[in-house]
C-alpha cells in the first residue's frame, strides 16, 4: 500500500479534481472515455467527458440528484440528449449524487451498487484511489485516475 499511514481522503471534502479515464461495460459493449471530474461542493459537480483523442467532448454538470448536459450557456436534462451507449445508460442507472463520493474511495453502504479501491496513490497529504471498480444495474465501471488535486489545500 502507498503511504499506509497516510490519511484516506475526507468524504466530505469539497473542491477536488480528478483526471483520469474509465471503460464502462455493458453486456458485451464496453466505452472507454477520459474524464476530469471537478466537485465545486457537494451538490454541484461538472464532469468533462471525451473519446480517444479528445473526441466527442461532453460537458455533464451534476446539480442535486439531478445531471445535465451543458449546451453553450444552457443546461439540458440528460436523459434527453445522450445517444444510447454503455456510457449513456450507465449515467442513467447510476446514482448522480453518490459518484464523485465514489471515487474518493467512499463505496455505498447498501443497495444494487457495489465499489472497491483496486490500487491507492499518495497525493499529499492523503492516500486517494488510484483504480476504483464499479459495479451494479449490470455495469461494469472500471476508474484509473491519474491525477488529483485539491483546492484548496488542507
Amino acid at each position: 500500500d502507498v503511504a499506509p499511514e497516510a490519511p484516506i481522503v475526507p468524504v466530505h471534502l469539497e473542491a477536488w479534481e480528478a483526471r483520469g479515464k474509465a471503460a464502462i461495460t455493458l453486456g458485451s459493449e464496453t466505452n472507454t472515455v477520459r474524464f476530469i471530474w471537478q466537485r465545486i461542493n457537494e451538490e454541484t459537480e461538472t464532469i468533462t467527458l471525451s473519446g480517444p483523442l479528445a473526441m466527442n467532448r461532453q460537458i455533464i454538470e451534476r446539480r442535486g440528484s439531478t445531471l445535465y448536459q451543458v449546451d453553450g450557456d444552457a443546461l439540458k436534462p440528460l436523459a434527453h440528449s445522450v445517444e444510447i451507449s454503455a456510457l449513456s445508460v450507465a449515467l442513467s442507472r447510476l446514482p448522480p449524487e453518490s459518484l464523485g463520493t465514489w471515487l474518493l474511495g467512499h463505496g455505498p453502504t447498501g443497495g444494487d451498487w457495489t465499489v472497491q479501491v483496486d490500487e491507492w496513490q499518495f497525493t499529499p497529504p492523503w492516500r486517494t484511489p488510484a483504480r476504483v471498480t464499479i459495479q451494479g444495474s449490470g455495469i461494469d465501471i472500471r476508474v484509473m485516475i491519474s491525477q488529483w488535486g485539491f483546492n484548496p489545500l488542507p
